[in-house]
């Protein structure tokens, strides 16, 4: 005869036990893992802290720089094993913004990728970035639309805004730019893509007089403003950047190479000395 007995208190004990166990080892695995997302999040930090001081430090070749960061964060340690293969210029603009990080370290393999795509939202005039790695590796002049692109960028952005034409992107408008010789070698973008370029995509502009009441009225109307920038808080050698609206007496600026200064509301004041040339656009 096969006798079956009723779970006990002991075995109940011991299952007990046993829950306990697991719940304090998922408890620990959880706190862990926030420690270390909290240790990580403080490496990242510093990192962003000590590549502002070292940034338009003129005294350190960027390789200098570089090591510096890797001392606190060693994931630059693959672009210094292979810092030959980088630009320089676009290592220059990385110190600036470590936003850039990950479309960084993958151009030597992905350097001459060209995108056939289109743009995902026109609703509004879109911020987009040179970088952004779909269309950011693609050749523009003597190099791609991440370092030179500023300008094809900027006039994506106000075509596509616009005309709601979603194939107006970064890659297709850089494409344009250089089949009709408003690249420049040795120079950049020709202020004539801001005229005659953009008429020949479906808009029309025209150059502003450079004051906050021109400026505002246009900008009142939804017209978008890109402007030619010098040295300042936008570039150390020249860009080009979209003024989109205005928001409590302030501006707000969409800049193809910064997420952070695209994120800022401006005074038209800091804005006006660092303008060499403005376009309204409208359709």
């Amino acid at each position: 005869m096969v006798i079956y007995y009723a779970p006990t208190f002991y075995h109940k004990l011991f299952n007990n036990n046993v829950n306990n166990e697991n719940n304090n080892t998922n408890i620990n695995i959880a706190k862990k893992k926030e420690e270390e997302e909290e240790e990580k999040a403080k490496i990242e930090a510093k990192t962003n802290e000590v590549a502002s001081e070292l940034a338009y430090n003129e005294e350190l070749t960027v390789l200098e720089k570089l090591n510096i960061l890797n001392t606190y964060n060693n994931k630059f340690a693959s672009i210094i094993d292979n810092y030959d293969e980088y630009p320089t210029t676009l290592l220059e603009m990385l110190l600036r913004d470590l936003d850039l990080f990950d479309f960084v370290i993958d151009y030597p393999e992905k350097f001459k990728t060209t995108y056939n795509g289109e743009l995902d939202d026109v609703s509004d005039i879109p911020l987009l970035l040179q970088w952004d790695k779909r269309w950011g590796y693609q050749e523009y002049g003597d190099s791609s639309i991440a370092i030179d692109g500023c300008g094809p960028t900027a006039l994506s952005m106000v075509v596509a805004g616009l005309t709601k034409d979603k194939k107006m992107t970064p890659a297709y408008v850089s494409a344009f730019a250089e089949e009709y010789n408003y690249f420049v070698p040795g120079v950049g973008t020709s202020w004539n893509l801001m005229s005659d370029g953009a008429l020949q995509l479906g808009v029309k502009s025209r150059v502003l007089t450079l004051s906050k009441e021109e400026v505002f009225r246009a900008l009142e109307n939804g017209h978008p403003i890109i402007c030619s920038m010098k040295k300042g808080d936008f570039t150390t050698t020249g860009h080009f950047i979209v003024l989109v609206g205005l928001e409590d007496g302030m501006i707000k600026v969409n800049d193809s190479n910064s997420k952070k200064r695209s994120s800022k509301l401006w005074s038209y004041e800091v804005l006006e000395g660092q303008i060499k040339n403005l376009w309204e656009f409208y359709l």
